[in-house]
C-alpha cells in the first residue's frame, strides 16, 4: 500500500503572534530568508496570512506597533504593497498609505518602517519570475530591465482587482483547493504574476497591450530583415543605415518608433532568440558553442544577458528545466 506524499504547506496563518513566535514559525516553513535582518522588537504583534511558492509570495498581514526593519543584503525581488491601514515607509522615502500603493525593487531596499498599526495586501515576486513570464507573453527575450511605477493611485479599479485576488489566495476556503492537487499552486503563482504585469504600470505595459505594432517603413523593414537573416553579424547602426540607404538618425528614429527599441537592443534580441532556439534543441551544442555561434564572444556576458532576458540560465534552457 502506497501513501500519497504530503506536500509542504505554502500558507502560514498567524493569529496575532508575538514577533519572535512568528519569526520562528516563518523560518520553519520557508527557511531563514531574513537571517541577516535584525528581528522586530518583542512587543510587536503580527497577524494575517502569508504564502510562498517558487519565487512568488503573497500576504494579507497586519502589525500592531511601530518598528523598523533593516536589510543589510539585497534581494532579487520586487515587492508590491497595497496598504489597508496605517502606513509603510521604504528607505525613509517611499510612503505607502491606504490610497497610495508602492512597488519597490528589493535590490535597492535598505530599510522598511511600519507605522500606525500598518496593514497590507502585498506580493513579492522574483525578477526572474517576472522576466520569464513577460518573455512568454511577448514572445521574445526581454533585453531591457523591467521597471515598475514606484507609486500608484489605489483608487484605480485595477489595483482593487489585485487586492481581490490576494483575498482569494489567502482565504481559508482556498486552502482545500491548494492542497487538492499539484497544479493549483503553479496556477495561482501564474495568476499573481499575470495580475501584476497587467495592472501595475511598467515599461513594457504598452507592448503587452499592443503586441502588434504599426507597419514600419521600408528602410526599417529592410534593416530588420537583414538582422534576422544574419544574426551572427554585428553591423553598426551606421553600416546598417548605409545598407538600407538612409541616414543613421532616420534609422535610429525608425527603430525607436516602430520597433520600440534601439538598433543594438534589437540585434541582441534576435541573437538571444536564435541562441534560445538552439539551446532548446538539447545537448547537441554546448552553451559556449551557441554563444560563439551567435556573436557573443564573452560567454559569461552571454549567460548574464540570457538570464536577464528569459529568467533562466542557458544551461537550464539546454536541459529543458524552464
Amino acid at each position: 500500500m502506497y501513501s500519497t506524499p504530503t506536500r509542504q504547506s505554502i500558507i502560514l496563518r498567524s493569529d496575532n503572534m508575538a514577533s519572535d513566535d512568528f519569526g520562528a514559525l516563518f523560518s520553519r516553513m520557508f527557511g531563514n530568508r531574513y537571517g541577516d535582518t535584525p528581528a522586530p522588537p518583542k512587543d510587536i504583534i503580527i497577524g494575517g496570512v502569508y504564502g510562498r511558492y517558487e519565487g512568488v509570495s503573497f500576504r494579507r498581514m497586519h502589525y500592531r506597533g511601530d518598528f523598523t526593519v533593516a536589510f543589510p543584503e539585497p534581494f532579487d525581488e520586487i515587492t508590491f504593497v497595497i496598504p489597508t491601514a496605517g502606513k509603510i515607509i521604504f528607505n525613509h522615502e517611499f510612503v505607502g498609505l491606504t490610497d497610495v500603493g508602492l512597488a519597490i525593487d528589493k535590490a535597492d531596499l535598505r530599510s522598511m518602517r511600519f507605522v500606525d498599526n500598518h496593514a497590507q495586501h502585498g506580493m513579492s515576486i522574483s525578477r526572474a519570475a517576472l522576466t520569464e513570464r513577460l518573455s512568454t507573453l511577448l514572445g521574445r527575450p526581454i533585453v531591457q530591465k523591467l521597471h515598475f511605477e514606484p507609486r500608484v493611485d489605489l483608487s484605480n479599479s485595477a489595483f482593487q482587482g489585485i487586492r481581490a485576488l490576494i483575498d482569494l489566495a489567502t482565504g481559508a476556503e482556498f486552502d482545500q483547493l491548494l492542497n487538492a492537487g499539484s497544479l493549483m499552486p503553479s496556477r495561482l503563482r501564474e495568476m499573481l504574476v499575470d495580475a501584476v504585469l497587467e495592472a501595475w504600470p511598467h515599461n513594457f505595459t504598452q507592448a503587452l497591450r499592443c503586441p502588434q505594432g504599426m507597419i514600419a517603413p521600408r528602410h526599417v523593414r529592410q534593416a530588420i530583415e537583414y538582422i534576422q537573416a544574419h544574426p551572427e553579424q554585428l553591423l553598426s547602426g551606421a553600416d546598417l543605415a548605409v545598407l538600407v540607404n538612409v541616414s543613421l538618425r532616420a534609422l535610429q528614429e525608425g527603430f525607436r518608433r516602430f520597433v520600440g527599441t534601439s538598433i543594438v537592443a534589437y540585434q541582441r534580441q534576435v541573437r538571444l532568440e536564435r541562441a534560445c532556439e538552439a539551446l532548446k534543441r538539447g545537448p547537441s551544442s554546448s552553451v559556449t558553442n551557441v554563444a560563439l555561434q551567435y556573436g557573443f564572444s564573452n560567454v559569461g556576458r552571454f549567460c548574464q544577458y540570457f538570464q536577464d532576458a528569459y529568467g533562466v540560465s542557458p544551461a537550464e534552457m539546454r536541459k529543458g528545466l524552464r
